[in-house]
Order: structure tokens, then sequence, then C-alpha cells
């Protein structure tokens, strides 16, 4: 499969970011839970980030537009803000011993926990031990997520070496059948 991420890195929404993406997947035409993460160290990282499960996709026979779900996470602040749905803030990074508390041993995992079902992506953020849920988008057609992460500015590093166990993941969800109460109360 190609990636989308030649395509996703021209939204101005990621102008100022180098993206690596790992990998991406097709949603199918039943429920499924998706996700995506990774673990960082704040210290081993540029002052800010980016984080997110997209799809690049025509509308209406159109321009491509960037859709799915991306924060940017400055590691100055410890704010977290919507890169891709004009949502503003979403919170802060969290820790009793601030940044300092995550570390090779305890890393800060971000992560996407994702729903499909019918035509809604239902999203959950994460971000260290906070959970955040994230507005829904419509997903009238089958659609291919890209996993990418980001970082603004010059940096010396291999960023592989900074992301840390990337997963991209996915789950099939069962549909439960509605069974009678006559059928219930015979079993």
């Amino acid at each position: 499969m190609e990636s989308l991420l030649a395509s996703v890195t021209t939204d101005p929404a990621f102008a100022d970011f180098h993206v690596l993406s790992y990998g991406s997947l097709v949603l199918p035409n039943h429920p499924i839970r998706f996700g995506f993460q990774v673990d960082l160290v704040p210290a081993d990282c540029p002052k800010s980030i980016l984080f997110g499960l997209v799809s690049r996709d025509p509308v209406n026979g159109g321009a491509p537009t960037t859709t799915g779900f991306a924060v940017k996470v400055d590691l100055e602040s410890r704010e977290v803000w919507d890169a891709l749905n004009g949502s503003g803030l979403v919170g802060w990074v969290e820790h009793p011993l601030g940044l300092a508390g995550f570390t090779d041993e305890e890393p800060l995992l971000l992560g996407w926990e994702i729903e499909f079902h019918g035509h809604a992506l239902i999203p959950k953020l994460v971000v260290g031990a906070q959970q955040w849920l994230y507005p829904a988008i419509q997903c009238p057609q089958s659609i291919v997520m890209e996993s990418l992460v980001g970082w603004a500015g010059e940096w010396e590093s291999d960023a592989r070496e900074v992301f840390l166990h990337p997963a991209l993941w996915r789950e099939h969800i069962p549909v439960l059948t509605t069974t009678e109460p006559e059928t219930l109360a015979a079993a």
C-alpha cells in the first residue's frame, strides 16, 4: 500500500513540521477499533512535536483534504493543541515531576484509540496517564488512515530513536445481535 505521507505533508496544518509515518491501514466495511501509539522521552525531543492518524481524500471530486486526528504537543509549555480540526487547546501534559518524570524507564505515551461504527470515527486521545474524548468525524466511505509523528525545526537526532515503540494496531469489534426476551427466558 502506498504511503499517503507525501500528500498529507502538503496540508497547511503540518507546514512547520518534518513528518514521518509508521504505516497505514484501510478501514473495512464493519466496525473496528484501531489506534496508533508511541512512547517518547521529552528530554530527547524537539520542543514541538506532532502526533496523529490522518487520511487524505478528495471531497466531491475536488482537491484532497486532510481528515482525521492530530495534535501538536508543545514540550516547553506542556500544552496539547488540536492540529487539524480547529478544537484549540485540548489539555496539558501532567506529571507530578513535570516533564522530568518521563524517562527511558517511564516514557511519555502518546496514543490514539478510535472506534469506527457506521459512518463515524470516534476517537480518544491518550497523553501520559490522561485521556480525552475527542470530537467524532463522519466517514462515509472506506478510507486509508496514515499514522504520523513530526517535529518542528531543525533536529539532528534520528526520529526512529526518539519516537519509541511505535504501534499501529486494529481489532475487530464483535457485532452483537439482539435476542428476543422469550429466548433469553427459555435459556
